[in-house]
């Protein structure tokens, strides 16, 4: 297997991570320029989703270099991995998390009152399971407890 089979996707979907974080960053600037009197639980919604998305993509940066500079030739790093990949996952559920969540009230608020939770209930629990099981994923991946206190502990660096 090639480098570029295996580390070709990381890279480009790094890359295009950071793109989207600069989108990111100009959406959140016109936002506070423009919509000052929003309500502050709505400011505060789109900061937690920025610093969530800042957090996401500061963790792939780590990933890229962890695996693309301080361990290239390294076979044995390729064992484990780095514990910037789950906090990576980890951030980006939070900021999923928010933004579905925040959908979901506002769908609650827009129907009427007679179908509000026949409509928003199956919204919370699929947001919810979402969440579960992308969690369930991340604690999956480190079996115990200790690997996730010395990760990579033994590997050159």
């Amino acid at each position: 297997m090639a480098i570029a089979d295996s580390f070709g996707c990381i890279l480009i979907t790094g890359l295009i991570s950071a793109m989207l974080y600069g989108i990111t960053l100009l959406q959140t600037y016109v936002y506070y320029m423009h919509y000052s009197e929003d309500a502050s639980t709505v400011k505060f919604l789109v900061a937690a989703t920025c610093i969530l998305d800042t957090l996401h993509v500061s963790f792939m940066c780590h990933i890229l270099y962890y695996y693309l500079i301080t361990n290239y030739g390294v076979p044995t790093s390729l064992e484990y991995i780095v514990w910037s990949f789950p906090a990576s996952v980890t951030a980006n559920l939070l900021a999923i998390l928010v933004v579905q969540l925040f959908f979901a009230h506002k769908i609650h608020y827009l129907c009427c009152h007679k179908v509000r939770w026949l409509v928003t209930t199956p919204i919370l629990l699929f947001v919810l399971a979402h969440f579960v099981f992308g969690m369930v994923t991340v604690v999956a991946t480190y079996p115990i407890l200790s690997d996730f206190l010395h990760w990579n502990s033994d590997l050159p660096v």
